[in-house]
């Protein structure tokens, strides 16, 4: 397995159809990851891989054990990290079903515990997120993304707690804000693998139109059964290619 190479796997799970060859139940202090590290196995490349939301796909974004999940796959000698999620399109230029590396977030959400430090013995750690993604990763997302012939673009990821999704006005304040997709689950997840050192990025699919954007001929359920079929082949696709190009870089 490459010691280096990590990939964090969020709703689409079950469509991406992954090829796991083992399990690693992980114990870390603090408390169970959400799956046990798994090795998925691209063109022959085993990658360390642990599923955000549990193998039975029912832990809320708001519950998930982001620390445990960022402390075992470093533990298992993670340095380098892309992260699948799904996302609302706010940006009409950024339509559901289509890709995106974002450059950018804002973090809306609230009592997550979102660092490592936690006021015992450790030292606090400041860490710089003036860029919280990766630049050399979402570029080689990028490159992934054109050589398997897939539109990608950047963009703002605004992070809300969820489980529900926003009111129409809360988008709105959104794109005020400067967001062009909205998702749940991109904090504390990128701000912990800043403080573990871990090289970070996300490729993130469109699934729905976010409230009160879009045509409305489809409920939020529809279009998501709708956009994930479309855009999975999409991501697949990157992945399939980033992954093995990413353990020869390293």
């Amino acid at each position: 397995m490459s010691r280096e190479v990590g990939l964090i796997v969020g709703s689409a799970r079950s469509e991406l159809g992954l090829d796991i060859v083992s399990r690693s139940p992980t114990k870390t202090p603090f408390g169970e990851p959400s799956s046990p590290i798994l090795e998925a196995s691209f063109d022959g490349i085993r990658i360390a891989c642990i599923l955000r939301h549990g193998e039975a796909s029912s832990i809320p974004p708001h519950a998930v054990n982001y620390r445990a999940n960022l402390w075992a796959l470093h533990q298992h000698g993670v340095r380098r990290c892309v992260a699948l999620n799904a996302v609302g399109s706010i940006d009409s230029g950024f339509p559901p079903g289509e890709l995106a590396v974002p450059e950018q977030l804002i973090d809306y959400t609230w009592g997550r515990e979102h660092t490592f430090c936690d006021g015992g013995s450790s030292e606090v750690v400041h860490v710089d997120f003036t860029n919280p993604f990766d630049p050399v990763l979402r570029g080689q997302i990028a490159a992934a993304a054109e050589a398997a012939e897939c539109f990608i673009r950047s963009g703002v990821y605004g992070v809300m707690q969820g489980p529900r999704l926003e009111t129409a006005a809360e988008v709105d304040r959104l794109e005020r804000d400067g967001c062009t997709m909205v998702g749940m689950t991109a904090m504390p997840e990128a701000g912990l693998a800043r403080e573990l050192g871990i090289e970070y990025a996300i490729c993130a699919l469109a699934v729905n139109h976010a409230a009160g954007r879009g045509s409305g001929d489809l409920d939020i359920h529809g279009q998501m059964e709708r956009y994930v079929a479309e855009g999975v082949e999409r991501l697949s696709a990157v992945v399939e290619r980033l992954m093995p190009e990413l353990c020869r870089s390293t």
